[in-house]
């Protein structure tokens, strides 16, 4: 039986490599059929996970990814649904949404979705509205609000109990103790429900969880399907035998409801090399950048680096004895604060040559990677997990070991030494191909959509 199904397996994947080498060739037919066979056999090689080289889940489950960027690229929308809503409730620690998690993957997933399939998204709960500056951006969404102390589950639980019926769809963030045991109920009421998770994790948290324990393997099964937002953690979780369920890719887009101009041109770039976030925080580790540049930048005349984002109280210190060991650097390297009008922050991005992330670790894709690729940016970034999806596997840009300031000094040299007018150009149409490509919502929704409602 064993031997029987591996071969059954590894004689499909090996028979459809002609098809999977001009995928971008398709028919709609042909893709729509190859996608079914390969989603069936991901299924079947994680039923038999125990008995087969787990490998074998990894390969069926790019290759589905990659047959539905096809299906998507030649497919029309699916259309209206008859669907009542879409719900993403804040389950994890039964908190509140924040506004500005209305324009991150959190409150762009559902919403994406909504408008893709014609229904309502609905984000619960809020605190009060005047709170929600950023939902005049998302004119559909709706958002629940309630004044029950944060951490209360029951109002959670009453909603579900009142409203069930609405909830067609689940967008569910994360895997929690509170998920697992909201999903539990949500199936009791709606076992055909369809329900996404955003895995919004990174490798170690993955290897803290107890993959095959009963409630991590129930939930699996109770969810349709279950993403992360970049591949190395999508394979990572297929090579896992104690992972019950196929993970999917589902990146973290770019969305432009600003009515602002987003400027891919290198004619407008200039010497500056950009990183934004919240600046100083041990997870951004802005300090290594700083370091970096001073050590380097005799060697990048004209150069300059500019830092955007809120400034942690306690990162002031050592800003302020940077400035007093390289007081040179004054002029070099400039924190604009926080930006919070939009074509402000676009014109930054779009004047910047290099986009630099320094993260010491990441919840799968930066939320700002995406910004900064719309925008024609050549990136340097830490081996996060991320790292290969950032650079496109080197083509646009170059990654360096967490910790190695000199591997990072060397990188900001080599890639201001290729940005020039001419590399810039070359490098801003590939950019463009791959966000259009894998990072803008519009055709992401139209993924998820595919996969929860076809």
């Amino acid at each position: 039986m064993k031997s029987s199904f591996l071969q059954d397996l590894s004689d499909f994947i090996t028979e459809t490599e002609p098809l999977i080498e001009r995928v971008d060739e398709l028919s709609k037919e042909t893709a729509i059929e190859l996608y079914s066979m390969y989603e069936t056999a991901a299924m079947a090689a994680t039923q038999n996970i125990e008995i087969i080289d787990t490998e074998l889940r990894v390969v069926l489950c790019d290759r589905l990814d990659r047959i539905l960027e096809q299906i998507i690229g030649i497919s029309s929308s699916l259309g209206q649904i008859d669907l009542h809503g879409i719900y993403t409730p804040a389950i994890h620690t039964y908190r509140r949404w924040g506004n500005v998690e209305l324009l991150k993957d959190k409150g762009l997933t559902g919403y994406m979705l909504a408008k893709e399939l014609g229904t309502r998204p609905i984000m619960m709960f809020g605190t009060n509205p005047a709170e929600y500056t950023n939902k005049d951006l998302l004119p559909e969404l709706e958002i629940l609000y309630t004044d029950v102390e944060a951490g209360d589950s029951r109002v959670y639980f009453e909603h579900l109990h009142k409203e069930h019926l609405k909830m067609d769809i689940l967008i569910l963030h994360g895997m929690y103790n509170e998920t697992i045991g909201y999903l539990d109920t949500y199936r009791k009421y709606r076992p055909n429900g369809k329900v996404y998770c955003g895995l919004d994790m990174n490798r170690y948290w993955m290897e803290r969880i107890t993959w095959d324990s009963v409630a991590v393997s129930n939930f699996s099964k109770q969810c349709d399907i279950i993403g992360t937002s970049c591949r190395s953690l999508r394979d990572a979780l297929n090579r896992n035998p104690k992972v019950s369920f196929p993970c999917r890719w589902i990146p973290n887009g770019f969305l432009n409801p600003f009515n602002t101009t987003v400027m891919a041109d290198s004619g407008i770039k200039k010497n500056i090399i950009l990183t934004v976030g919240r600046i100083g925080t041990s997870q951004k580790n802005n300090g290594e950048l700083l370091i970096a540049f001073e050590r380097v930048y005799r060697k990048m005349p004209g150069w300059e680096l500019r830092l955007v984002g809120t400034i942690e109280p306690n990162f002031q210190p050592f800003i302020d004895k940077y400035y007093k060991v390289y007081p040179h650097m004054r002029k070099r390297v400039t924190f604009t604060g926080a930006i919070s009008n939009k074509s402000e922050l676009y014109r930054e991005y779009a004047q910047a040559k290099l986009f630099v992330l320094t993260s010491q670790i990441e919840g799968g894709t930066p939320n700002v990677y995406a910004e900064a690729l719309f925008h024609g940016c050549m990136f340097i970034t830490s081996d996060i997990d991320a790292a290969d999806d950032i650079t496109n596997f080197g083509e646009l840009g170059l990654k360096y070991k967490r910790g190695d300031i000199d591997g990072l000094s060397n990188s900001l040299v080599k890639l201001s030494l290729q940005a020039d007018n001419e590399k810039l150009t070359k490098h801003i149409s590939k950019a463009l191909l791959y966000a259009n490509k894998y990072f803008d919502w519009h055709r992401n929704a139209k993924k998820l959509a595919y996969m929860l409602c076809r």
